[in-house]
C-alpha cells in the first residue's frame, strides 16, 4: 500500500527532544517498513502548533487526498497530537479523509481505525490530547498571571527606555540606555508644555533621537508612550485581547505598582495628561 507521513513540530524545544522530525521519520519509516507500506510523500510543518488546522504542510495534504488522481491509501503520524490537539478537527479531517478511502494510522499509539474498537479507542486518545492542551493553556495562564501580581516581566515587546534582567529567576525592567530614558522624559515634558504627538514626533526626528536603529518616530508612537504606564513603574498585564488588537475591561488588567523603577514621575505623568485631556476638548 502507498502511504504518505506527516511531521510535525510546535516548538524549538521540541526539535532538540524525541518529537524531532528526524526522530519522527525514523519511527513513521520503521512502522511502514514492518508492514510492507511504501512511503511515497512526506509534509512536514515546523513550528507550527496543532490547535488549529491552519497549517500549510496538513493542508496541501488534506487537498491532495481529496484529489480523484490521489497516489496513496493512508496517512502515517507519530502519534495523535501531531495530527491534530483539536477534538473537532480530528473529527472533521478524520470523516473527510474517509470518505476519500483514507485512514490515519498512528505508529506509537497503535490502532485499526477501521474497526469498532480501534474507533473507540482513538476517540479515546483524541480526548486525553485535547484535555492536555486545554489543561496546558491554563496552567500556563495560571503561572502567567502569578508571575505578572509580583510584577515580574511576561514576555513580549520590551518597552522603549528599559531593558530586562534576571533576579532571583525572574525577568523584570531596569532604565535603559540614557538617551531612551532621556527621550521618554522629553516626551513627557513636550506633552506638558502643550504639545500634541505629531508635534513631539518632529522634534524627536529633528534633534535625530531615533525610536530604534533606522526608525523614526510617529505620532502614534509617541502617544503610545505617553499612554503607557510602565513608565510609573507599574507593571501592567492582560490588558489586550488575544491578538493584541482590542483593550479588554480595565477591572480584568493585573496592574502591579512599583514594580521596577521609573523613569517619570507621577506629577510629570498627570501635568502631560492634563495637557492631553485639554487638547481633546479643544478639538
Amino acid at each position: 500500500m502507498n502511504v504518505v507521513a506527516y511531521l510535525r513540530v510546535s516548538s524549538k524545544q521540541q526539535t532538540e527532544r524525541e518529537l524531532s522530525i528526524p526522530a519522527q521519520r525514523e519511527a513513521i519509516q520503521r512502522y511502514a517498513d514492518q508492514k510492507g507500506w511504501s512511503i511515497v510523500e512526506e509534509f512536514v510543518d515546523e513550528s507550527k502548533s496543532a490547535k488549529t488546522a491552519d497549517r500549510p504542510a496538513f493542508q496541501r495534504m488534506i487537498a491532495k487526498a481529496k484529489q480523484p488522481q490521489k497516489n496513496f491509501q493512508a496517512i502515517l503520524v507519530h502519534k495523535f497530537d501531531r495530527f491534530s490537539r483539536s477534538r473537532e478537527d480530528h473529527i472533521i479531517y478524520k470523516a473527510l479523509l474517509k470518505k476519500q478511502g483514507i485512514f490515519v494510522y498512528l505508529v506509537t499509539e497503535q490502532t485499526e481505525p477501521d474497526t469498532p474498537h480501534g474507533v473507540l479507542l482513538e476517540g479515546m486518545l483524541e480526548v486525553i490530547s485535547e484535555f492536555y492542551n486545554l489543561n496546558l493553556k491554563n496552567e500556563t495562564l495560571k503561572g502567567m498571571k502569578e508571575n505578572a501580581s509580583r510584577g515580574y516581566h511576561c514576555g513580549g515587546r520590551i518597552p522603549y527606555g528599559y531593558r530586562t534582567i534576571v533576579v532571583d529567576g525572574h525577568v523584570t525592567l531596569v532604565p535603559g540606555e540614557r538617551h531612551e530614558v532621556e527621550a521618554v522624559q522629553l516626551i513627557f515634558k513636550l506633552a506638558a508644555e502643550g504639545m500634541g504627538g505629531k508635534k513631539i514626533a518632529r522634534i524627536l526626528n529633528e534633534y535625530n533621537l531615533q525610536h530604534a536603529i533606522d526608525r523614526r518616530w510617529s505620532p502614534s508612537t509617541v502617544l503610545s508612550i505617553l499612554d503607557n504606564q510602565v513608565y510609573l513603574g507599574h507593571r501592567i498585564w492582560n490588558k489586550r485581547t488575544k491578538g493584541m488588537t482590542q483593550f479588554k475591561d480595565a477591572d480584568e488588567w493585573i496592574v502591579v505598582p512599583n514594580s521596577h523603577p521609573p523613569i517619570v514621575s507621577q506629577q510629570q505623568w498627570d501635568a502631560a495628561h492634563s495637557e492631553l485631556q485639554q487638547r481633546k476638548k479643544n478639538k
